[in-house]
């Protein structure tokens, strides 16, 4: 086995969020009046924009976030206070200006910061 593996730094930043977190800012048609967009579909948009490596949503079945309930999954219930977590990879120079740039949205959330390893070969 000649194949070596290479190691690349890189960061990985995780928000944790509510669905139930909305924008409402910039241009507005009626029906994003109507239906504001939700933040965590607003986040991944503008990390694709920002040129993030890697963007991901996962959704929790139990959990709580900032001191507030335990909140758990149900199918026929409300879920829109169930933490979710968006997590961002990139270098850590292009995390912290999407910080930065987005520093309202992320305001009253909690964002965990982590350097990680990328592995690629030969």
């Amino acid at each position: 086995m000649d194949a070596k593996i290479r190691t690349h730094a890189l960061g990985k930043m995780r928000i944790y969020i509510e669905p139930s977190h909305k924008v409402r800012h910039g241009e507005r048609s009626l029906f994003r009046k109507i239906f504001p967009k939700s933040a965590y579909i607003h986040i991944i948009a503008e990390a694709k924009k920002d040129g993030i490596l890697n963007a991901s949503v996962y959704n929790t079945h139990t959990g709580y976030s900032n001191s507030g309930n335990i909140q758990t999954f149900s199918v026929e219930g409300d879920n829109s206070k169930l933490s979710m977590c968006v997590e961002l990879i990139a270098k850590k120079e292009v995390l912290e200006l999407f910080f930065l740039k987005h520093k309202e949205l992320l305001r009253s959330k909690i964002v965990i910061y982590k350097d990680v390893e990328f592995w690629d070969t030969d």
